[in-house]
């Protein structure tokens, strides 16, 4: 059964990370993201109760930032979304909790803050 348990995470993580546009976060380490025209960045801690997973967005230097925060146990996922005109889909940037990793993926550049 554990084996299984194994291969199905194996198989999720492939998935995810087969993505175009999809990279793993580790603990307290930032990743900028950037939606359209919004962006900032994404970072998570390890705390008692799950993975703490913190992302900031702002249009601009001037506007006011947005925080989203979300607390993640394993196969869980936030989605932070920006809509667009009627008929275009909206842009969405997600962050998925896999057992001790954590992944985001979506319509978005990503890089890491350290660059």
């Amino acid at each position: 059964m554990r084996t299984f348990a194994m291969l199905l995470s194996a198989f999720a993580i492939t998935c995810i990370t087969g993505s175009a546009n999809a990279a793993e976060l580790a603990p307290t380490e930032g990743l900028s993201i950037k939606l359209a025209n919004v962006a900032g960045n994404a970072y998570y801690t390890v705390e008692r109760d799950g993975y703490r997973v913190v992302a900031t967005l702002a249009s601009g230097e001037d506007a006011t930032p947005v925080r989203f925060i979300a607390t993640l146990l394993s196969g869980q996922k936030v989605v932070v979304s920006i809509p667009r005109a009627f008929g275009q889909n909206a842009i969405e940037l997600e962050i998925k909790r896999i057992e001790d990793r954590v992944f985001v993926s979506g319509d978005k550049q990503l890089s890491s803050l350290d660059q």
